[in-house]
């Protein structure tokens, strides 16, 4: 009970804080580029490959991007829910290099970026949290944009996918929303495609709480929420080829 009030309370600041504390020109950018990638369908290479064949898929990210916070990653991660729920539509299979690491910031998936093989068929780019506390948007806009350079150069046939990863039950969510209006202002200028995972999560505080592991990591039932989310949008991406 205690913690639910203590939520409701920090909901009341958080929607204060969205309200106040977050410029005009990221909100207005944030709208405008919303429109514009919802209007621009990629042509994927890579991940319509399931169709007929298995699929080489990497991982760039942070803590999220492992599954902190899961009961076991290893079985109840996002991508093993992925990769079974694509399997049971196109029988074949994603076979996962995830190169995260819990508590990185881009910076690392710069470095790891260069490992990435030519073969690779599809990249998740799954990283913003933390940086949110050591980059303004602008500097985190120029290191993703640097990344998904490196991938491009080291995997040209890559499909990318950038990943806003779920709000947080935290009194400094506004501060992520300049990072998710980079990644997504990023993501429709490099032609990637866009996962915008945060959008499927509740905004209500009490709600989004049912979801998380420790108010920062999903719990099972919210990457089940993430997994469902990507299917869905990898299905309908993948019909369109």
């Amino acid at each position: 009970m205690k913690k639910i009030i203590m939520y409701v309370l920090s909901a009341t600041l958080v929607f204060t804080t969205l309200s106040f504390g977050i410029p005009e020109t990221v909100q207005a950018a944030e709208r405008a580029v919303n429109t514009a990638t919802v209007a621009k369908v990629q042509t994927l290479k890579g991940i319509r490959k399931l169709k007929n064949d298995r699929v080489k898929a990497v991982i760039l990210g942070d803590s999220i991007a492992v599954s902190q916070g899961a009961s076991d990653p290893i079985k109840n991660g996002w991508n093993k829910d992925l990769r079974r729920t694509l399997y049971k539509t196109y029988s074949n299979n994603i076979v996962w290099d995830n190169k995260a690491l819990s508590g990185v910031l881009i910076d690392y998936c710069l470095t790891r970026a260069t490992e990435i093989e030519s073969s690779t068929d599809v990249v998740f780019i799954c990283v913003g949290r933390n940086d949110r506390n050591f980059y303004t948007p602008s500097q985190f806009s120029r290191k993703y944009t640097q990344l998904i350079r490196i991938i491009k150069s080291k995997a040209p046939n890559a499909d990318i996918f950038c990943i806003v990863e779920p709000p947080m039950v935290s009194l400094d969510e506004s501060s992520f929303m300049g990072i998710r209006t980079a990644i997504i202002n990023v993501s429709a200028k490099t032609g990637s495609n866009l996962l915008d995972v945060w959008s499927a999560f509740p905004k209500d505080l009490v709600d989004l709480d049912a979801f998380m592991k420790d108010g920062l990591h999903p719990n099972d039932k919210g990457y089940k929420l993430m997994s469902n989310y990507m299917y869905d949008r990898l299905v309908k991406v993948i019909k369109r080829i």
